[in-house]
């Protein structure tokens, strides 16, 4: 019998991880690219004629209405702009809690692991978050176990991915398991991908060090970016690579011209720029949030880093009018 998938839309969701995870299935499921649903089957779940929108502003229709979520193999949420009024409905969150109450695996894509969050179904699950979100999700959510060090994660009855192509990624991780790797390495390249990417596949980093080049030196880095705030010594980091602090310092030089101390300095200060820029928050926290141990000495790191204080950074005419005072 074909395996059946049930999504769940929050409103504004990402379409491009639907659609990969969908097309893959499709393409892994028959022979060719004919499209029949021989070994999986879905349906997109929700209040029969009420159109969800999509953040690019697409509309798709439900394919069934809200029944039993036991006739299905995995419930897949697929989340899209973080917004607290972007929340599922009565009826999608009554199908949800259900089926995590019936045992059905759940499944998140994009921001859904936030929506499985909220519900406390990942609490003590590990989960893979997008880079650009692990601060704020790691804040809300101090009892899954987050991390952007993967594309995606499976563990036990939850599966999360970052979003974007590591949704075909998992969705090829579940056709290996189902029907084996073969079907998963043809739905790949029909879709003119590279390749099925494992777990052990890192995220992209940020532009800040688009050099780096190796998986350790793209994982340390991801590691730094998720621990801005309480810092990880570089012995730790190398440790999670399975390497030495040394072996990890020849790379860094090799690919990015300086060490691992430096790439992590430089991360925190960027990101400090970044709040100073975009936030009201005290220079205090976000020296706090930035790991630097009070705001004085965060002053005189970013002023070496950057040449300016924080002070003229966000606020540059006062600044400046205070300096013509004195």
């Amino acid at each position: 019998m074909a395996k059946k998938f049930a999504f769940l839309l929050v409103r504004d969701f990402t379409l491009s991880p639907l659609s990969l995870f969908i097309d893959t299935l499709r393409l892994a499921g028959d022979e060719g690219d004919r499209s029949r649903r021989i070994e999986f089957d879905w349906e997109i779940v929700g209040e029969r004629g009420l159109p969800i929108r999509a953040s690019c502003g697409v509309e798709l229709l439900p394919t069934r209405a809200m029944g039993n979520p036991e006739d299905f193999d995995n419930v897949v949420v697929v989340g899209g702009l973080l917004d607290t009024n972007r929340k599922l409905s009565s009826e999608k969150e009554a199908f949800l809690l259900r089926a995590a109450q019936k045992g059905v695996p759940l499944t998140a894509l994009c921001t859904g692991s936030f929506v499985l969050a909220r519900y406390g179904l990942l609490d003590g699950y590990s989960a893979a978050v997008s880079w650009f979100h692990i601060k704020d999700f790691r804040a809300e959510f101090p009892d899954v176990n987050a991390h952007a060090d993967s594309l995606y994660s499976v563990d036990r009855g939850r599966a999360t991915c970052a979003g974007g192509t590591g949704a075909a990624d998992l969705a090829g991780y579940f056709v290996s398991q189902f029907i084996g790797q073969k079907a998963a390495e043809k739905a790949a390249k029909i879709l003119v991908l590279d390749r099925i990417r494992s777990s052990r596949d890192v995220q992209p980093v940020g532009d800040l060090f688009p050099a780096a080049a190796s998986r350790a030196v793209k994982r340390a880095l991801l590691l730094m970016e998720s621990n801005l705030q309480e810092t990880l010594s570089i012995a730790e980091i190398a440790a999670r690579q399975n390497c030495s602090r040394r072996q990890l310092e020849r790379l860094f030089g090799a690919e990015l011209g300086i060490g691992p101390m430096a790439a992590y300095l430089a991360l925190r200060v960027h990101y400090a720029k970044s709040l100073l820029e975009s936030s009201d928050l005290a220079i205090g926290e976000i020296a706090y949030r930035c790991g630097f141990p009070n705001a004085g000495h965060f002053s005189r790191v970013f002023r070496q880093q950057t040449g300016i204080t924080p002070t003229r950074l966000r606020h540059p005419h006062r600044a400046a009018a205070n300096e013509v005072a004195r």
